[in-house]
């Protein structure tokens, strides 16, 4: 959709578990589970996909990923075929895939307050009032800074610098030693591991 390609017909699996009450998530591991009785593995997920040519296990691991695609395709056509629930059509699924299609990227703009979202964010997420001792709310400021100039200085998404999950639990556990703070984190992000004493520098601060 940003080099002007525009995917026609696309139905996106995740969209389509959604639309279906019964599934408990919408994620690719858990449709391999239901269907394939494959569990998923993580392993690569953060690793760096624009090295060429690609290590033969990243290849690996790109093609178990897609091996049941069209199998749980079919599986999951069927239910929604057999869904009383109008929103639970594969025609819903489609028109819902279609604006996916729609959707570009925009740079985010920087916002010196925007770590206060991640603490929000983790406080919905367990419904129940969540906040960080002024230590490691501090923290998670210069962490969330850090992040943005990183991203800016090589070109990154922020989620492959670092997503706000891993900013969250470093600045909770404020690790002090490169073995720690790595640990925190699985898989830990190639810039979190790059940038290792970086980070517990502004830890120390």
């Amino acid at each position: 959709r940003d080099f002007g390609i525009y995917v026609v017909n696309l139905f996106d699996t995740g969209r389509a578990a959604r639309a279906l009450p019964h599934f408990s998530s919408a994620g690719l591991a858990y449709l391999l589970g239901r269907y394939a009785g494959v569990e998923a593995d993580k392993k690569h997920q953060l690793s760096d996909w624009r090295q060429r040519p690609l290590p033969d296990e990243m290849a690996a691991y790109a093609t178990s990923d897609t091996t049941y695609l069209l199998d749980i395709y079919d599986r999951v056509k069927l239910e929604l075929q057999s869904h009383p629930d109008p929103d639970s059509s594969i025609t819903s699924v489609l028109n819902d895939s279609k604006k996916v299609c729609l959707i570009r990227y925009d740079k985010e703009p920087f916002r010196p307050s925007g770590y206060t979202n991640i603490i929000s964010s983790k406080r919905n997420k367990r419904k129940r009032s969540t906040s960080l001792y002024p230590r490691h709310e501090s923290v998670l400021k210069e962490l969330y800074d850090w992040r943005d100039r990183t991203a800016r200085d090589l070109d990154e998404s922020l989620h492959y610098i670092s997503p706000n999950s891993a900013l969250l639990r470093i600045a909770t556990m404020c690790p002090r030693t490169v073995g720690a703070l790595q640990g925190l984190i699985n898989p830990c992000p190639p810039l979190v591991v790059r940038c290792s004493d970086e980070i517990l520098r502004l830890i120390k601060q």
